[in-house]
C-alpha cells in the first residue's frame, strides 16, 4: 500500500520535528500538545470498532453476540480496575504492549500464533520499559495517585534489559529463518533509537503521545480505512471520519464532563485511566479480529 510507505517517511521527519519542539518548550506546553494529540487522533483511531466488527461479519447491524462480548469486556475492565487498580495497570501495559507490536509488525512478520504473540508483546514491553526508564519519577507519581503502588528502579531496569535481549534474540531467529533480512532489523533498531530520543527529550505525556499517535494510531487508521472501504482515497477518509464522529464527540463530552465534575485530580486521573483501560481492551480484541 503506497500510502503506508509514504507515511513511513513522513512520520520519521515529523518525529524529528516534534523532538525539536520538545527541546524548545517546557513540560506544561508539551503536555498540552500531547493531550491534544491523544484526544483528537488517539480517540478517533478506536471510534469505528463496532463498524469494523459488522463489516467483518458482512452485515449492516452488529450481531448480539459480538456486541455483548464488546460491552462485556468494557464492564470487566471497569470492575477489575475498581477491585485491583495496580493489577489493572499491569494488565493494561501487557495488552497494550501486544497491541503496539501487532500494529507495527503484523503486515511483515508471521511465523505462528505463539511466536507472533510473544514477539509483539516483547516489542511493546521494550517500548514501555524505555519510556519508564526516562520518565520514572513521573510514572511513579501517576501510579501512586492511581494505585498507591509503583514500579521501582530495579524492576524497570530488569524489564528493559530482559525485553531488549529477548527482542534481539527473536530478531536473530527471524533472520536465520529468512523471515526478515539484516537491513529490516537495523531499520527497527534505528526506529527504537529514535523513539528513545523522543522519550528522553520530551515530557512523559508528549513522549507517549508522539509514539501513540505517529507510530501507532495513524498507521492503524490507514489500515482500518482500507479494511472498511477497500481503498484509500478522499471519499473513504471522509466516510471513516463521519462514522467515527459520533463516538469521538461523545468521548470528548464525557471527558469534559468529568473535568468539570471532579475537582480532585486523583479521582479524575483514576476515572480517565479506568475509561482508557475499558476502551483499549475491546479495541485490541476488535483489531485482532480485523487482522486475522
Amino acid at each position: 500500500m503506497d500510502i503506508l510507505k509514504n507515511y513511513q517517511n513522513f512520520k520519521i521527519y515529523f518525529t524529528f520535528f516534534l523532538i525539536w519542539v520538545s527541546i524548545q518548550f517546557g513540560d506544561l506546553v508539551e503536555d498540552y500538545i500531547g493531550y491534544v494529540l491523544v484526544i483528537s487522533i488517539g480517540i478517533l483511531h478506536g471510534a469505528n470498532d463496532l463498524l469494523i466488527l459488522s463489516i467483518r461479519q458482512k452485515v449492516k447491524i452488529l450481531d448480539k453476540k459480538n456486541l455483548i462480548t464488546y460491552l462485556g469486556i468494557v464492564f470487566i475492565c471497569f470492575l477489575l480496575f475498581y477491585i485491583q487498580p495496580f493489577f489493572s495497570i499491569c494488565l493494561f501495559i501487557l495488552i497494550s504492549s501486544y497491541h503496539f507490536g501487532e500494529e507495527h509488525f503484523s503486515r511483515n512478520i508471521s511465523v505462528n500464533w505463539w511466536f507472533d504473540t510473544f514477539f509483539y508483546t516483547t516489542y511493546g514491553i521494550l517500548l514501555f520499559a524505555i519510556l519508564f526508564t526516562f520518565a520514572l519519577d513521573n510514572v511513579k507519581e501517576i501510579m501512586v495517585e492511581l494505585t498507591g503502588n509503583y514500579f521501582n528502579n530495579n524492576e524497570v531496569t530488569i524489564t528493559l534489559i530482559t525485553s531488549g535481549v529477548l527482542f534481539l534474540l527473536l530478531n536473530v531467529f527471524l533472520i536465520i529463518k529468512k523471515k526478515i533480512n539484516l537491513s529490516n532489523f537495523l531499520k527497527e533498531l534505528f526506529y527504537l533509537a529514535l523513539i528513545a530520543v523522543v522519550f528522553n527529550t520530551s515530557s512523559l505525556i508528549l513522549g507517549f503521545a508522539i509514539y501513540f499517535i505517529l507510530w501507532h494510531s495513524i498507521p492503524s487508521i490507514l489500515g482500518q480505512i482500507e479494511f472498511i472501504s477497500g481503498d484509500f482515497n478522499k471519499k473513504n477518509i471522509l466516510f471513516y471520519l463521519k462514522k467515527g464522529a459520533i463516538f469521538w464527540g461523545f468521548s470528548i463530552l464525557g471527558l469534559l464532563l468529568l473535568y468539570v465534575i471532579f475537582i480532585d485530580v486523583k479521582i479524575l486521573n483514576s476515572l480517565i485511566f479506568m475509561i482508557l483501560f475499558a476502551v483499549t481492551a475491546p479495541h485490541i480484541w476488535v483489531m485482532n479480529k480485523m487482522k486475522n
